[in-house]
């Protein structure tokens, strides 16, 4: 009988060697899943209308498929989708192109971009050229178990100085964040390409994804400069991203659609606001602007009201660093979603029904018209850039988007960031109307073009020389 135990604990013991993996299994096991994503950023030229400056970039991409589906983190397509993802890092960007996928064994391959998700903070790329063979992928596993003080491993890439070797870092959880979309946090204490790092538990399931670390300025329902950030990297846990990685976004310039939209302007319910006005409840969205034509102002709501349930569930903001928690509640739901807000008003609280709408495209997705003759890009004009400078969404005319400044747009005094109304004398009613108006001019032997440019509020005269 003690001969039957032995053999029993033996083979136990070789079953648990044989399932046991160390960091040094996990790395191994992981390491062909990362690879390195090379692009070009292109910049709008100053000194010619239509270039663009290539800076090449590098980025970690983790292997999603088979055939090459690739995500990378949603900063390699810096151009806004849509006034919810209007990033100050997006102005003048082109879209970027040539993009590379490095494996770790040195083997390359052409990829091109098909879209991302500004929320989630992913974008994927697929591998254009013929593959030899089925690459190897990362499977991602549930992370409902995930607790603070688990460890887990970090993999990501060196910078430039180390080759972009693989950095593997064990890291403990410190904080799992539970609403509005679940995220985990990690001590951010080493400088590497840590965003779209792969994050794996010490038994060696992959979990999440690491995020962009810094400030991401949103134009409405506008988000907030939060510090803490920069020590931290935010991990997207499995299920923020499977369902994209299932059904990958693809971008249609003519055809996207953007994220919920509740259209507001908006402040945290601080304790004196809540003291003085008396809400009852702990905290809350005090609505500071209403945007013509949103969903916001459609369903009745008002400057002053103050929101602080979300169907059903309290809205625990009590300060402005806590907004981007109720921006989150929003973007995560689907236009057309009819929600139930209580709002305070006027010392009483009732319920209003929103029926979110899609985010208008912002200007970086306009059609444009580029005169190499005059030295300039002008755009149709956008809800974003009326909303920014506080216009009627009735103004016509369009939205000067580059200026060569050698050219005679630019020796005229034409600035980036003016609106054209009138060409002389005559109303611009937009992009394809403003393009007639110029070619008639040029045509007609016109030396001076006279532009009637409105900025913000304020409306100037500008002489260009079209000689």
């Amino acid at each position: 009988m003690k001969y039957i135990r032995l053999f029993i604990t033996i083979v136990c013991l070789g079953s648990f060697a044989a399932f046991a993996q160390g960091p040094q299994d996990i790395f191994e096991k992981y390491r062909d899943n990362v690879c390195l994503v090379e692009y070009y950023k292109n910049i709008s030229s100053q000194t010619k209308i239509g270039s663009y400056m290539k800076l090449k970039q590098k980025r970690i991409g983790l292997i999603a498929s088979a055939d090459g589906l690739i995500i990378v983190n949603s900063d390699v397509f810096p151009i806004s989708l849509d006034i919810l993802s209007m990033d100050v890092g997006s102005f003048r960007s082109g879209e970027p192109s040539d993009f590379k996928v490095k494996l770790h064994d040195g083997r390359e391959y052409k990829a091109e971009f098909i879209g991302k998700d500004d929320v989630a903070q992913m974008a994927f790329i697929q591998i254009t050229d013929a593959i030899e063979a089925p690459l190897p992928f990362v499977k991602f596993d549930d992370t409902s178990n995930i607790r603070v003080g688990q460890p887990v491993y970090l993999l990501e890439l060196l910078g430039e100085g180390y080759e972009y070797e693989p950095l593997f870092t064990s890291y403990t959880i410190n904080a799992v964040i539970k609403s509005p979309r679940r995220k985990f946090l990690i001590k951010n204490d080493i400088n590497a390409l840590s965003a779209g790092g792969l994050v794996i538990t010490a038994e060696g399931a992959a979990v999440g994804i690491t995020l962009r670390n810094g400030y991401n300025m949103d134009f409405s329902e506008h988000g907030e400069f939060d510090d803490f950030r920069r020590d931290f990297l935010e991990i997207a846990p499995t299920e923020n991203f499977q369902g994209l990685i299932e059904d990958p976004p693809i971008f249609q310039k003519s055809a996207h659609r953007g994220k919920a939209w509740l259209g507001i302007g908006m402040q945290a319910l601080t304790d004196g606001l809540k003291e003085f006005w008396q809400v009852p409840a702990e905290g809350g969205i005090i609505i500071d602007r209403i945007y013509p034509e949103s969903p916001a102002g459609k369903a009745g709501l008002k400057v002053k009201d103050v929101l602080i349930e979300f169907d059903g569930q309290a809205i625990d903001v009590t300060r402005d660093e806590e907004l981007r928690r109720f921006r989150e509640l929003i973007t995560n739901s689907k236009p057309g979603a009819v929600i139930e807000f209580s709002v305070f008003r006027d010392g009483k609280v009732k319920k209003e029904k929103v029926t979110l709408g899609s985010a208008p495209r912002s200007i970086d997705l306009a059609e444009k018209y580029q005169s190499a003759k005059l030295g300039l890009e002008v755009r149709e004009l956008t809800w974003d850039i009326l909303y920014e400078y506080d216009l009627p969404l009735k103004t016509t005319g369009v939205y000067v988007f580059q200026v060569d400044r050698a050219s005679p747009a630019g020796l005229g005094g034409l600035d980036v960031g003016s609106i054209i109304t009138h060409i002389d004398g005559k109303a611009v009613k937009g992009l394809a109307d403003f393009e007639q108006k110029i070619s008639e001019a040029v045509e007609n032997g016109n030396n001076k073009i006279m532009f009637q440019v409105r900025y913000r509020r304020v409306t100037s005269f500008v002489f260009i020389d079209a000689k």
